[in-house]
């Protein structure tokens, strides 16, 4: 097996940067690296989960890729699930962890298995009021949250 073959998203790489504006000093997020050859596996998954202020999902994902992409600890990275066979379907937006290396042992029965994994913290918060903004009542019906007139003191 040839890790390459197996790479089937892609991963572009985001990194914060300084910048000098005037007196200031500005930390601006840029990208290093576009089109890296990647594949995400999830070692395990959960679903939304809840807390009084707000619902979040949360991964536990891993990505792989060549060990010369150059990934650091903190980057930020989009990847694009099945770019590789024409697929674009999912976008992953992640921060990357401490890469792992793992190198190509001389005289290797299967080359081609050098690679880097990098754990990936995913933690988004639901957007309700992107579904509020839709309907103007989260998707319920007005009458589920009092309605007009419960909102103006009517009865």
């Amino acid at each position: 097996m040839n890790f390459q073959d197996w790479y089937t998203d892609r991963m572009e790489v985001r990194r914060v940067r300084s910048r000098q504006e005037g007196a200031l000093t500005v930390q601006l997020r840029e990208t290093v690296a576009e089109d890296i050859p990647c594949r995400i596996y999830r070692p395990g998954a959960h679903g939304p989960r809840m807390q009084s202020t707000a619902a979040y999902s949360e991964g536990e994902d891993k990505v792989s890729c060549a060990n010369e992409a150059d990934v650091r600890a903190g980057d930020e990275l989009l990847i694009r699930r099945g770019a590789a066979l024409g697929q674009s379907r999912q976008t992953v937006r992640a921060f990357a962890g401490e890469p792992v290396y793992y190198y190509e042992p001389f005289g290797a029965v299967i080359p081609g298995l050098a690679h880097q994994e990098i754990a990936l913290l995913e933690k988004e918060y639901l957007d309700a009021e992107k579904e509020a903004e839709e309907d103007g009542n989260g998707g319920c019906p007005p009458e589920a949250d009092g309605g007009a007139d419960q909102a103006s003191g009517g009865a």
